[in-house]
């Protein structure tokens, strides 16, 4: 499939390289016509423009040495010709040469930025629906294990129906979670003003209910900045990403830190954890959509799609802003830049 459609984009290119040198000849052409004419019209009046008492003489006497001059005036002139025609060849071979492989670069080159979103939802929608089959799958079989039980009780009814109700949580929340990608990167987000403390505080408060099950605790230190051009809730959700995700990664009774500071006309935000830390190899891909780290990351098996980092660097991305992440094995720090206007 790969293979196909990497073809079909190579022919797409060759076509509109085609059309490139075809539209680049045709003007080299005309103009080379037009500057031929041009050139061998200043051409012959050069040659054939003598003194007026030499023109004179040429005119009364129909002799050898007037045909001769003739004869050399002609011979200069087809020569002239002749030397133009070959330099005008030669150029424009040059240039549909040139034309021919400066258009195949161009038309790559425009083509990329669709081939690289179709490659992107092509991969993105069979990750999607491999993410939506699994819990769907999960509760088929349940389900009618359920079912076919003969000595079916109400408890263990109510059982089923509870796992039914997670795995409906969690597509819930991956449909949520794809809504907002869609709409961040289709649809823009309009910024405004806002209060950074105020954002941060909300974040805080959305997590703190998972912080509090496990009895960590989440500070926030001084606010090195007092508004930021953002759209507020956006950046609330990528903050409540990146929390979240701590408190996953997190030991029971550990302390997650969020930390600002202006650097450059930006607002630099920094969320460390207590965690074992990301492995180096898993560290380069957290922001892939539904990319899971190695379960060694923790002692306890965590539940998600791998999609809310990605919905956090896609909308820092969105406000021209970086997200970067670093680890050790005392715990992992996540770092988000916003330009302040």
């Amino acid at each position: 499939m790969h293979n196909k459609k990497s073809n079909i984009y190579h022919n797409a290119s060759i076509k509109l390289a085609t059309a490139y040198m075809i539209i680049t000849v045709i003007i080299s052409l005309t103009f080379s016509f037009w500057l031929y004419n041009v050139s061998i019209s200043e051409i012959r009046s050069s040659v054939l423009r003598v003194p007026g008492p030499v023109e004179q003489l040429l005119r009364r006497e129909n002799n050898r040495f007037a045909q001769e001059l003739r004869d050399v005036q002609d011979q200069a002139i087809e020569d002239a010709r002749s030397n133009l025609i070959y330099q005008f060849v030669v150029l424009n071979v040059v240039i549909a040469i040139g034309g021919a492989f400066s258009g195949y670069y161009l038309a790559r080159k425009t083509l990329r930025p669709i081939e690289d979103a179709h490659e992107a939802q092509s991969r993105f929608t069979a990750d999607a629906s491999h993410e939506l089959r699994t819990p769907i799958a999960a509760m088929r079989v349940e389900t009618e294990i359920t079912l076919t039980e003969p000595k079916l009780t109400v408890a263990q009814a109510k059982k089923q129906l509870e796992s039914n109700i997670e795995e409906l949580d969690k597509l819930t929340a991956l449909s949520e979670g794809l809504l907002q990608l869609a709409q961040i990167e289709n649809g823009g987000l309009e910024k405004e003003p806002v209060l950074l403390e105020t954002t941060i505080n909300s974040a805080v408060n959305r997590t703190n209910t998972f912080a509090k099950n496990k009895y960590q605790k989440i500070t926030v230190g001084k606010i090195a900045v007092k508004k930021v051009n953002a759209h507020e809730e956006s950046i609330i959700e990528a903050l409540v990403a990146i929390l979240e995700n701590a408190v996953k990664y997190s030991p029971e009774k550990s302390s997650i830190k969020i930390a600002t500071k202006s650097q450059n006309k930006s607002v630099v935000i920094s969320v460390t954890d207590q965690g074992s830390g990301i492995s180096t190899k898993d560290l380069p891909h957290i922001f892939d959509r539904f990319y899971r780290a190695d379960q060694s990351r923790t002692e306890s098996k965590t539940n998600g799609y791998g999609i809310g980092l990605s919905v956090a660097k896609s909308i820092v991305n969105a406000h021209n802003g970086s997200i970067t992440a670093t680890s050790s094995p005392k715990g992992s720090t996540f770092t988000i830049t916003l330009p302040l206007s």
